[in-house]
């Protein structure tokens, strides 16, 4: 990383709260978050696993290992359950079909 970085992501942080940032955080954050995430569930979508090993290092560069974990168990968990829900509903309609 470079030596740079750090005091380059505290100003965007701090330009980003007195500018009424998103939940918090700077925006250019937020965004790589839901970039990161898009692209992790794709990969997760396309080929069944993979999501922590593209994520967790993303998030763990922008957010406290805490959260960044809690988000890398919790995202993939809910994909499972939306994914699990379209399966059923195709394996309905093909039997009824």
């Amino acid at each position: 990383m470079d030596a740079g970085f750090g005091p380059w992501l505290l100003g965007m942080s701090q330009g980003a709260i007195a500018l009424g940032g998103i939940l918090g955080m700077a925006g250019s954050i937020f965004f790589v978050l839901a970039a990161t995430t898009f692209g992790s569930a794709l990969l997760y979508a396309i080929s069944g696993f993979g999501f922590a090993v593209l994520a967790a290092p993303l998030f763990l560069l922008f957010l406290e290992p805490e959260r960044a974990i809690q988000l890398v168990i919790i995202i993939p968990t809910v994909l499972s359950i939306v994914m699990l829900g379209g399966c059923c509903r195709l394996s309905h309609c093909q039997k009824c079909g």
